[in-house]
């Protein structure tokens, strides 16, 4: 996986060097240097630095980077009913939460081969995902047969710069863009983004 992060981040890596003195044009120089690099490896020389904006990033650590994106101090917090499929040996998920943080709404289920994302079954004529049939099956049990408590939502308000925001979760919004049209995900017409 390091490998394949590494190969993506060559194919963009003209936008990322546009300011030499960045941060992150520093650690592509470095990422650039590595010679088929572990998962972790890349991670530790890029990613920590480069994988999002202040002030979560930079990290100290690849250690602290891990920590910091693990599940573990995510799903406690979940508030709607939530099915989590992992693999015990998945190379990225190192520890699965099986306790999933003592969140009575959180359902996790761990098959003991995988990979990340790699659960396909074949057939004749067929090859699919075999977590499509659970998938369906827990959202028709949450949307059909669970009888649901009313949900009282958190007050919203526009801030500022016209964003439609939950009190509380400053970080989510959304607003109207005048005239409409196609919002690219991908960081604009060359798709810096495009592949992750």
């Amino acid at each position: 996986m390091g490998g394949n992060l590494l190969n993506l981040l060559k194919r963009h890596v003209k936008p990322l060097l546009v300011d030499p003195d960045h941060l992150v044009a520093k650690a592509v120089h470095c990422a650039l240097a590595l010679d088929n690099p572990t998962l972790e490896k890349f991670d530790d020389t890029f990613t920590r630095f480069a994988g999002g904006a202040p002030p979560s990033f930079p990290f100290a650590s690849v250690d602290d980077y891990y920590r910091w994106g693990s599940t573990h101090n995510a799903v406690r917090d979940v508030t709607v009913p939530y099915l989590a499929i992992n693999a015990a040996d998945d190379p990225v998920v190192r520890s699965t939460p099986t306790d999933a943080g003592s969140n009575g709404l959180v359902v996790m289920g761990v098959t003991a081969g995988g990979g990340h994302l790699g659960w396909f079954q074949a057939g004749p004529g067929y090859i699919d995902r075999w977590t499509t049939k659970p998938v369906l099956e827990w959202l028709k049990l949450m949307g059909d047969d669970l009888v649901h408590k009313p949900i009282t939502a958190a007050p919203l308000y526009v801030d500022d710069e016209g964003f439609l925001r939950e009190k509380g979760r400053p970080l989510f919004g959304c607003k109207e863009v005048s005239g409409g049209g196609i919002i690219d995900a991908n960081g604009g017409e060359d798709g810096t983004l495009q592949g992750l």
